[in-house]
């Protein structure tokens, strides 16, 4: 599976680039939230970079979902 045929579905690490593009916001939008704590999707930190894991994503597009 390539990086452009990552989804919800499986449990990657992912940039905080793919993880706005997974999540159609700006990757500036993610940068913002993580840093204020508007919004709180978990992330890992691994050295410098930062990762979203895309079960964490996925949860938190569910629990956006207004039924």
């Amino acid at each position: 599976m390539s990086n452009s045929e990552i989804s919800l579905d499986t449990d990657k690490l992912v940039t905080t680039e793919k993880a706005a593009e997974l999540l159609s916001i700006p990757a500036a939008t993610l940068t913002k939230w993580r840093s204020t704590g508007q919004v709180k999707i978990p992330f890992v930190r691994i050295g410098r970079q930062i990762k979203y894991r895309t079960t964490d994503l996925k949860c938190f597009i569910e629990s956006s979902t207004i039924r």
